[in-house]
């Protein structure tokens, strides 16, 4: 846009000197005046109008700001991808909204309080927009699907899919989600057998990661992805899938997704990069990676689709399906598309889209709280007693509770909560103002990128009280007014957007946490471990605990 409205000026006033001064040199002419006022721009932009000019100037935040860089650098430096928004938070508890730069100075407004995330959530959802930095950070392995609808397409998309996760259907899944909790009672077991019987570490991240993959692969696309892992690669192109071969023998989910969320430090600052400037074209290791993950995950689940949707028609056709009896997401959206159903209109790459949205969220998100939740169980034994004390007493040895059952287990229930608080798993909802608005009685400009950071009311002690800090499961025996308001806990965001996998992810967590707690003692941390940084989310890398089985 800059450069088109300089191009514009700059050949204007080359036209004008032409007639009036009778200039030569056109071509040279204009390119002096176009680089004279790009560069002119340019220098407004970033040094003159967020400091002296912008109507946010006064929004108090961070001062320690690199001269072009911002904060840019300071947020990948931080030791977790929430550490600054935190800080800044704690800067000016008390305040609604933080100010901070960021590449090229421009300006990002963050949420500070509960009123503005309900503002910008829920009161004013459709007001704001995915902003233009989350989409070229996420385009390549999100797509287009729910998550990136705006306005009155989201609703209606909405809508339409809301069926799948009603809480019959989730109920519906409870033996799948004990199907794989005795899934990780094999892996612990396995590895404390390859250890003499002794105690035995295992990877966290990796662990949960294959676990909750699976979960969500039977849920969204009706398929078991332990199957799918081994796979071999087939509907790549002959150069990518080459490429493959020659980095491991086998290539699924689990792979394609450790190589868009588990990539080193350079893969990591590619990607966030690449939402400023185009990275993707240059020739690294990291980059080919990447992009055979995004275009591995494209490839197959647009062949799914196409498969799934000839077995569907076919069925229809010979009067063998019914409409609205499917489980897994992927069929029902499917049976809804067909003639004369309410999703009739959908597209291919719209459902595509909604898959690796579903698949993203659906399992990383998951298998982070339970990386943390042996994190805790791991550093803080009395708790690990307290919640064991508890399962034992209501339990007992049942070796397939209901999940009536686990529901009605108090502590279980306020340690997941709590986890979810401390250890929030998606860092930031990035949104972007589509005309000028006024949240919290300030104003702001059209185009105006907002940063919703659960954790900056999640670790608030106006809100959490000074002991915020503090993993206390009893907390939530005695929140405060501030605290039980849905805009303090916003860890599945809220609003008309709020995640519609929350049942899911509860009912999930609760179930293998109950398998593992029962069956095992969770001892210590084995080495240092990092939080990744850039990140989506709060991803722990190297996470490795200590356990034994219980006698």
């Amino acid at each position: 846009m800059d450069s088109t409205m300089c191009a514009v000026v700059a050949m204007l006033e080359t036209l004008m000197a032409q007639q009036m001064m009778g200039v030569s040199g056109f071509i040279k002419a204009f390119f002096i005046l176009f680089v004279i006022h790009y560069l002119g721009l340019k220098c407004y932009r970033i040094f003159l109008y967020p400091k002296y000019i912008s109507p946010l100037r006064h929004i108090p935040g961070p001062q320690d700001n690199n001269f072009f860089f911002g904060q840019a650098l300071n947020l990948v430096k931080a030791e977790t991808p929430t550490a600054l928004y935190i800080k800044w938070m704690r800067e000016h508890p008390d305040v609604p909204l933080i100010r901070f730069l960021t590449f090229g100075n421009g300006e990002v407004i963050v949420c500070n309080s509960p009123d503005s995330f309900k503002e910008v959530l829920q009161t004013k959802c459709y007001s704001f927009r995915k902003s233009h930095f989350f989409h070229r950070l996420t385009k390549e392995f999100l797509g287009y699907g729910l998550v990136t609808m705006e306005g009155e397409a989201h609703r209606a998309h909405r809508k339409m899919v809301s069926p799948v996760f009603s809480f019959n259907n989730i109920r519906r899944l409870d033996p799948v989600f004990q199907s794989k909790a005795k899934e990780v009672i094999w892996l612990f077991d396995r590895a404390i057998d390859a250890n003499d019987g002794g105690a035995a570490a295992i990877d966290c991240t990796d662990t949960f990661t294959r676990v909750t993959l699976d979960a969500v692969g039977v849920a969204i696309l009706g398929v078991d992805l332990s199957s799918l892992r081994e796979t071999p690669i087939s509907n790549a192109d002959e150069k990518s899938q080459r490429t493959a071969e020659g980095r491991q023998t086998t290539f699924g989910f689990h792979e394609a997704y450790d190589g868009i969320f588990g990539q080193d430090t350079l893969g990591k600052i590619l990607m966030f990069a690449n939402a400023f400037v185009p990275v993707r074209w240059m020739p690294l290791e990291a980059n080919r990676k990447f992009l055979f993950a995004t275009k591995w995950l494209n490839d197959f689940l647009t062949q799914l689709v196409r498969n799934r949707t000839r077995d569907i028609k076919a069925a229809y056709a010979a009067g063998k399906y019914v409409r609205g009896e499917a489980r897994d997401f992927l069929t029902f959206i499917i049976g809804e598309g067909l003639s004369g159903g309410p999703a009739e209109e959908i597209t291919e790459e719209e459902i595509v889209g909604d898959l690796l949205q579903l698949m993203a969220a659906g399992h990383d998100t998951s298998a982070n709280i339970l990386s943390w939740s042996l994190y805790i169980l791991a550093t803080k034994q009395d708790i690990q007693d307290k919640l064991r004390e508890e399962m034992l007493r209501e339990l007992g040895e049942v070796p397939e509770p209901t999940y009536a059952q686990i529901e009605a287990l108090p502590y279980l229930d306020n340690f997941t909560r709590e986890t979810l608080r401390v250890y929030a798993s998606a860092t930031t909802t990035h949104r972007e103002a589509v005309g000028d608005e006024t949240i919290c009685g300030i104003f702001i400009p059209k185009g105006t990128t907002f940063d919703v950071v659960p954790h900056v009311t999640l670790m608030n002690p106006l809100i959490w009280g000074d002991d915020v800090d503090e993993f206390d499961p009893t907390r939530w025996d005695r929140l405060s007014e501030e605290a039980r308001s849905p805009y303090a806990f916003s860890t599945f965001s809220n609003g008309p957007r709020v995640c519609l996998g929350r049942s899911f992810a509860f009912r999930e967590i609760k179930i293998i946490l109950v398998e593992m707690v029962r069956n095992y003692r969770f001892l210590a941390v084995e080495g240092p471990f990092t939080v990744e940084n850039p990140s989506l989310t709060l991803r722990p890398r190297g996470l490795r605990v200590l356990l034994e089985k219980r006698s």
